[in-house]
């Protein structure tokens, strides 16, 4: 039998076409002015608060000490760091982002271009990998890498998600590519389309994915 990942979230995935697209209509505005790493996070936001399904809330920049219980520490995260996005289910509501949602916390997310580096990217992998670790509540860890005009050459080849599970440097877990959309001026177009990876983050390597 093979192994039991848990559920795709569908309308997350509908979210990031979007901004697959987003990004192409960007440069057609633009062409010469790479995106940044914050209107990227912007824009991602602004698509998953669209697509949100009813129950969940989405809290941006939340601090990674109110994400976990308190007095709990993030091994190599700091006091000051923030997560990208976080989706609570919507009893966090009156708490709010600047107060500790840790029972609430459904999904963790960070974003990376593509054109950061590895270094850069693993970094990422690894603090959602140490969130996992020190918190309680079987939150999901994702990270997105966005890619301008170009494929990652870690996470996509022919234009497709590269599977499996890929074990992530320096820590105990291990990534896999969920999803990969894109968006081609052609269909032939694969080497210079626009690529978003959803990229999903587990606890331990090698080992079952925990089903939600």
């Amino acid at each position: 039998m093979g192994e039991t990942l848990p559920e795709r979230q569908k309308w997350l995935e509908h979210a990031l076409q979007g901004l697959a697209f987003w990004i192409g209509h960007r440069h057609s505005l633009f062409n010469a002015y790479p995106l940044t790493e914050g209107a990227l996070v912007a824009e991602a936001c602004n698509l998953m608060q669209a697509n949100l399904p009813s129950g969940l809330i989405l809290l941006p920049e939340c601090m990674y000490r109110n994400l976990v219980p308190l007095g709990t520490q993030i091994d190599g995260v700091t006091g000051q760091s923030r997560a990208d996005l976080v989706i609570c289910d919507d009893d966090a509501k009156p708490v709010g982002r600047d107060g500790n949602v840790a029972p609430h916390v459904r999904f963790v997310i960070e974003v990376k271009r593509a054109s950061a580096t590895d270094r850069e990217i693993n970094t990422d992998l690894v603090r959602l990998h140490s969130y996992q670790r020190a918190s309680n509540n079987n939150a999901r860890t994702f990270l997105f890498v966005v890619s301008e005009s170009r494929a990652h050459p870690r996470f996509v080849k022919d234009g497709k998600s590269i599977l499996g599970v890929h074990d992530i440097p320096n820590c105990g877990g291990h990534f896999r590519v969920r999803r990969t959309v894109k968006a081609a001026a052609s269909f032939s177009g694969k080497e210079t389309a626009h690529y978003v990876c959803l990229i999903e983050v587990f606890r331990h390597s090698h080992d079952r994915a925990r089903p939600i």
